[in-house]
């Protein structure tokens, strides 16, 4: 675990480095485990050398395939960095590799060739360092492929930073909680910025509320400091303006001409605050001049890194190196700005002249073309083409020649202005180009003024170049042209001589332009990773870094830019609820290498600046996030709370400004088996947008919509099923992303789609608080949650409170009650099988109806295994009349049972019958249910009333009376109900008699094995009827994610909390209650957090789950170290339960692990098998049983037998009886022990 505090720099930089190698090894072997949809490419030149030791090969490759292999991400690109497989195959699998006659190697790119046409194919020529030489000439000569697994730039980074020590100036101001203490600086005067507001800050804070105000104000006080350093933070919730409040703070500190180093963790939060400081520079220009010292130019602003992650656009390429770099080389270079400014100076200074060598040369051309002998006509012809050239005015050759000089030195001027800094450039130069492209502007007006006389002002120009030696009769136009052109010559030259003195980088030198533009800028912006190059340049020292986001980046990542030379002061802004950085390795993870430097000294108490009032949520929406996150400390903004600001785009009340929508859909796995996916939620989306799209039509206001789910797997499906059909529709947006692909951003309209939905309550990383919050917090006006409410609201987390929240609220609403989502629902079923799914008794089809319908296990499978969805949807159309009282009247439908007067009744349906029959549930009021038996062809039905026949026998008179009453409401059959003042005993209590004349047997040892018998069938049938849907199959003992332990049934929430309950446990339970269950499913929750805790999840991932457990208990252990083995016991009195119990273990066990497995086949073996068989393979002794033997299911007997056993000197020969049986005939140990314990053993009938 990395520390909290840490007690050198040494301990800081060192507790970060065995993290790092294991993320990097889980990034390898995540990369490894899709190689199989990785980019890859096949080589066509290979060329090997060697530098210093090191393998280096020139690789050339044909074109790259599965580019766009994830749509999550941007379309693959070669980078320095990349990690590559080079092989003689291309691998499907990482076993691939392994084969005998494949040869691989990894590579590292280090260098690529540059693409000139700059599209975005990824390059197909770079330079790879290896470790060995792995191709033999032979080799070289048949195919190689280039597969690509990882980019290991940003770790690589990483390593070196922590090896560096260079200024330590932040970092030891954050080590440890002492550092904290004085956070002010004791020599500084408290009030140091207080004229700041009368300087230049007056304008920008009148822009922000009163929490940003103090935020920034305190910021900038500690960065006056020059007796410490300082680390300051601010804490910047969902839509409080955090992004406004950086801009404000950057721009401030830009003008105070502090150098400063503005970092993100991603490319997208770097850019949107790059926009916002532009904004407020391009803002500023227009309010203040040249002259105006707090004046900033564009150029005093550097933005680096990757174009394509950075997505550089027309608004700010301006400030974007590699456009610097380009349009500097263009007026740096030999027809650049000296060229430009001498063109027009020659033009303004001698355009008369050149005017008349024009007309020369022209003339010289014209003559040369005649020949003597051409005919008149041609001679004609060219004579009259001569004297139009002869006769182009003087003005239309100034106008032309203007045009042509013009154009380029204003491009000229232009890039001067705005990429070079103004520190740089000097005032008096900024303010003359400023000056010359208004002449120029006034010139080019002048000139093409339609009142001008070509002889007029040809002769004025000829005559005078000075403006005050012109001819007072001169008329105005003419007069104002000479003026302007003095005006323009003076400040060309002055221009062109102050420039010429400046030391400004040749075009030729690429590195000396990149080194120029880092050297002048003054705010530098970059993710923390591309900060890294700034060590490799040689530039002024910084003084601030500010991390906007700061609570996404590692704090090993922070190192980077942290330790840059010069920096004293740090202001970090982020939000610790808000989503951290992505951790792939698990044990990294675990140590807490993903935490933020801003979690860390949050944790250590470091004061925060919390900007409180959020300007983006309706508050219907901010509610819930408030109160769970930030403990009520957020105000909503006036904006959202004025009624205009509540949209209701929909008009029922499902659809507000927030809703919890319920669904049960089916969770499942992707085809990769590694995220998961809910086709109904794909479904209910698919329909939201279609409704709200066709709403839009009628209004064409302006509409965007996000669509959130935290699976990728989701989001791709949501993607597919929408289509492009909403991409190119004006002012209907949709976006579908993931959690972390919405971080900051916002939207109209969110619907989230939370995927999960299990019987156990499993959510996965959906539990994740800090996701939870930027999924709630992304939405402006309507914020629509789909999810199951019953699976999200299982167990503890932000979502039992949200869902309770919703309900409380009165913003819960079941997705069915409108008839659109319902049936999108039905529809999205009966598409993927899912049809089985509908038997429950709160499902769409059975909500409201007026039976409560009950669904046993045989029939789920029974109606699972029918091949035809016609045959499927029958049975559901008749299950349905059934739910809503309709009955058959001309047939008779009653099954009369031999042993009992329970009347079961079986509906015949696509040449199979539904048997069902009527029961009493005690709920508020005992209320008759419709309990269904099974689904099966007519020759069966006779045994499985035989066999329900056995059950029912048990039960009482007055039960089986209530069962059987009916209650009519015109032609409809409806449940009756009666007031729980009394009790309806379902059971009855058999008497010795009954026991005797049982067809058992009339022994002593068998007196009670009708009564066990049937307890046997009731506690296994009972357990049938605990749903075991498709659903839960998947997840039935270990969740893949490892969260929350699964149960394999579903139970009340009474029987939950039996199960869950840690510590020793007394049920008390009439028979039928489920005692039986309940503690089975104990047994099952210890093994798996018995598996979890010795194995991980690794171990959970594969699917043969048995087969796992029973290695571990072979083996005794991984990777040779003695396993600590859980050794669990379930004891009963009944032979018959016991084995019960054992194979229904070994069953569920199989049905994890893959095989195929019948509870009917189980029930039926009870009746052979005697209490003594069974354990015949168990020693009678708790030292000789083997960890596989666990978890081990005996009777009371054979724990008796094997705790005698146990002690060494029988217990049980000291009795009497045990002797005289001893000396009747000669048995051995265990039998004459099971003889005497037969024999003294007070039973429930003998006491």
């Amino acid at each position: 675990m990395i520390p909290v505090s840490f007690q050198s720099v040494e301990q800081y930089f060192g507790s970060y480095l065995l993290p790092l190698l294991d993320e990097t090894r889980a990034a390898l072997r995540s990369s490894m485990e899709v190689i199989a949809r990785a980019p890859y490419a096949e080589v066509t030149y290979l060329n090997e050398s060697k530098s210093h030791g090191t393998l280096l090969l020139d690789v050339n490759v044909d074109y790259w395939r599965n580019r766009f292999s994830d749509r999550e991400k941007e379309p693959y690109k070669t980078l320095p960095g990349d990690v590559f497989v080079i092989a003689n195959v291309k691998p499907e699998t990482a076993s691939d590799l392994q084969r005998v006659g494949r040869t691989w190697i990894f590579a590292l790119v280090t260098n690529i060739q540059e693409d000139d046409d700059e599209d975005n194919s990824s390059s197909t020529s770079f330079k790879v360092k290896a470790l060995e030489d792995f191709v033999s000439k032979d080799e070289a000569q048949k195919s190689l492929f280039v597969v690509h697994l990882t980019n290991l730039t940003t770790n690589t980074r990483i390593w070196s930073a922590l090896h560096m020590e260079r200024n330590l100036k932040i970092i030891k101001e954050v080590l440890h909680a002492d550092s904290m203490v004085a956070e002010s600086c004791s020599l500084c005067s408290s009030d140091i910025g207080g004229n700041w507001n009368e300087i230049f800050l007056k304008n920008l804070l009148s822009k922000l509320n009163e929490s940003q105000k103090k935020s920034l104000v305190a910021c900038l006080n500690k960065m006056l400091c020059n007796h410490k350093s300082h680390v300051e933070l601010i804490w910047g919730p969902p839509g409080t303006g955090k992004t406004k409040t950086v801009s404000v703070l950057l721009f401030a500190l830009l003008r105070m001409k502090y150098r400063t180093l503005a970092c993100a963790p991603t490319n997208i939060a770097i850019t949107e605050v790059v926009a916002r400081v532009l904004k407020l520079v391009k803002e500023a220009k227009k309010a203040c001049s040249v002259a105006d010292d707090q004046f900033c130019s564009l150029g005093d602003i550097l933005l680096f890194g990757s174009k394509e992650r950075l997505k550089v656009d027309s608004e700010i390429e301006e400030i974007f190196l590699d456009y610097r770099v380009k349009r500097l080389t263009e007026c740096f270079g030999p027809l650049g700005w000296w060229h430009c400014f001498t063109s027009m100076i020659t033009f303004l200074e001698d355009c008369v002249p050149q005017y008349h060598i024009f007309l020369e040369n022209e003339s010289t051309k014209k003559q040369e073309h005649v020949s003597e002998d051409e005919n008149q006509e041609k001679g004609c012809c060219s004579e009259t083409d001569d004297k139009k050239g002869i006769h182009k005015s003087f003005l239309e050759y100034a106008r032309e020649r203007f045009a042509t000089t013009a154009l380029p030195l204003r491009r000229c001027v232009s890039i001067l202005h705005t990429h070079i800094p103004k520190i740089y450039f000097q005032a008096h130069n900024f303010k003359d180009l400023e000056t010359l492209s208004g002449l120029l502007n006034s010139l080019e007006t002048c000139l093409f003024f339609d009142g001008l006389a070509s002889e007029e002002v040809e002769e004025l120009l000829l005559r005078s170049k000075d403006d005050k030696l012109l001819p007072q009769n001169l008329c105005d136009p003419s007069r104002l042209l000479c003026s302007i052109r003095s005006q323009c010559l003076s400040v060309l030259r002055r221009l062109r001589d102050s420039l010429g003195q400046l030391k400004l980088p040749s075009a030729r030198n690429k590195d000396s332009l990149v080194q120029f533009c880092f050297q002048t800028a003054s705010l530098f912006f970059s993710t923390a990773c591309s900060s890294y190059k700034l060590y490799k340049l040689e530039m002024k020292p910084l003084n601030v870094l500010v991390i906007d986001e700061a609570a996404q980046l590692k704090e090993c990542e922070s190192v980077i830019p942290m330790q840059l030379p010069g920096i004293v002061h740090s202001i970090l802004i982020g939000d610790e609820w808000q989503l951290p950085a992505s951790v792939q390795s698990n044990v990294s993870n675990e140590a807490g290498f993903g935490r933020s430097l801003f979690q860390r000294l949050t944790t250590l108490g470091h004061s925060k600046h919390l900007l409180n009032i959020q300007y983006r949520m309706h508050p219907s929406i901010s509610f819930f996030p408030n109160a769970c996150f930030y403990n009520k400390r957020i105000l909503d903004a006036a904006g959202v709370k004025h009624k205009s600001y509540e949209k209701h785009y929909l008009p029922w009340p499902m659809f507000g400004p927030y809703s919890f929508i319920n669904v049960s859909g089916r969770e499942e796995k992707d085809d990769a088996g590694r995220s998961h996916r809910n086709m109904v939620e794909v479904a209910l989306v698919q329909r939201l947008v279609q409704t709200l799209f066709k709403a839009w039509n009628s209004s064409r206001e302006r509409l965007s919509v996000g669509i959130i789910s935290p699976y990728a797997a989701q989001v791709v499906a949501i993607q597919e099923k929408l289509g492009r059909k909403y991409e190119k529709t004006d002012g209907f947006a949709v976006k579908v992303k993931s959690v972390d692909g919405f971080q900051g951003g916002e939207e109209d309209i969110i619907i989230i789609s939370t995927v999960r939905s299990n019987s156990s309550g499993a959510l996965g990383f959906v539990s994740n608080a800090q996701r939870t919050n930027v999924a709630l917090t992304r939405a402006r006006h309507c914020l629509w949650i789909l999810g199951d409410g019953r699976t999200l609201a299982k167990h503890e987390s932000v979502w039992q409170g949200l869902v309770h929240d919703a309900k409380m609220r009165h913003c819960f609403f079941n997705a069915d009650e409108e008839k659109g989502l319902a049936k999108a629902i039905f529809d999205a079923k009966k598409e993927f099988d899912q049809l089985d799914d509908l038997l429950n008794h709160d499902s769409v089809l059975f909500k409201n109806a007026r039976w409560k319908v009950l669904f046993s296990d045989n029939f789920r499978k029974s109606f699972g295994k029918m091949k035809s969805a016609q045959t499927q949807k029958s049975v559901l159309n008749l299950l349905l009349k059934l739910s809503c009282g309709w009955r058959p009247k001309k047939r008779n439908v009653d099954l009369i049972c031999e042993s009992s007067s329970m009347v079961l009744k079986q509906f015949k349906v696509e040449g199979l019958y539904i048997v069902c029959s009527i029961d009493v549930v005690k709920e508020q009021r005992y209320t008759q249910v419709l309990k269904a038996w099974d689904l099966l062809p007519l020759e069966d039905i006779v045994r499985l009333v035989k066999r329900l026949d056995g059950i029912f026998k048990m039960y009482t008179d007055d039960f089986i009376c209530h069962c059987n009453e009916k209650y009519l409401e015109g032609d409809l059959e409806v449940p009756k109900s009666w007031t729980t003042s009394f009790d309806i005993v379902r059971f009855k209590a058999l008497s010795q008699d009954e026991i005797k004349n049982s067809s058992c047997g009339s022994s002593a040892s068998d007196n009670r094995c009708y009564l066990e018998n049937s307890k046997v069938s009731e506690s296994l049938l009972l357990m049938k009827f605990y749903s075991l849907s498709s659903g839960v199959v998947s997840h039935l003992l270990f969740d893949h994610d490892g969260r929350e332990p699964e149960l394999p049934f579903e139970v009340t929430d009474h029987e939950r909390d039996i199960i869950l309950f840690p510590r020793s446990t007394f049920i008390l339970g009439r028979s039928g209650t489920g005692k039986t269950t309940v503690l089975t499913m104990k047994l099952f929750k210890q093994e798996q957090l018995h598996l979890l805790a010795t194995e991980g999840f690794d171990a959970v991932n594969t699917n043969r789950v048995s087969d796992v457990c029973l290695a571990n208990r072979n083996m005794g252990g991984v990777g040779g170290t003695e396993a600590t083995l859980l050794r669990q016991l379930f004891v009963t009195v009944s032979p018959k339960l016991c084995y019960a119990v054992k194979n229904h273990v070994l069953q569920l066990k199989r049905f994890v692990s893959g095989g195929n497995f019948s509870l009917e086949g189980a029930f039926q073996d009870v009746d052979d098998n005697d209490g003594a068989a069974q354990f015949k393979d168990i020693p009678d002794s708790f030292v000789d049983i083997l960890p596989k033997a666990y978890p081990l299911v005996i009777t009371l007997q054979k724990f008796l037998i094997m705790l005698d056993g146990t002690i060494g000197n029988s217990f049980f020969e000291k009795f009497y009886d045990a002797r005289e049986l001893s000396n009747m005939e000669v048995v051995n140990a265990p039998t004459l022990v099971r003889n005497c314990i037969r024999t003294k053993e007070v039973t429930y009938e003998k006491f």
